[in-house]
């Protein structure tokens, strides 16, 4: 699931999961997935506990993604995550993957609710 937030959702403001890490990815070029070692920060397999959902903002350029594993996001293939924009998305995380659009995109991620 995936759920665009505002500045008024309670995703942005705090919420009842606890936060877990947060990791920033520059390499974006080829496939990236949230246990390849971020530029900053942990992969979601060194987070305590299982998180349940992430916080995903893209900066500078736009991002193509997956969660299906038959399918390997490209520039031109994948669902959208524009930039400037906070996403949440909530299901199995070690399946989300991404690549950049367009070179230098950022992706930064801050995982919630491990125990």
């Amino acid at each position: 699931e995936v759920e665009v937030a505002t500045a008024d959702d309670d995703l942005v403001a705090g919420a009842s999961e606890k936060p877990c890490g947060f990791a920033k990815y520059t390499a974006n070029s080829a496939v990236q997935n949230l246990d390849a070692a971020p530029a900053t920060g942990k992969r979601l397999s060194q987070c305590k506990g299982r998180p349940i959902k992430a916080l995903i903002q893209v900066e500078t350029q736009d991002v193509r993604w997956t969660d299906d594993p038959d399918t390997d996001p490209a520039a031109a293939v994948g669902m959208l995550w524009k930039q400037g924009v906070i996403y949440e998305y909530t299901g199995d995380l070690s399946m989300l993957r991404w690549i950049e659009s367009a070179a230098s995109a950022v992706v930064n991620v801050f995982y919630r609710g491990g125990v």
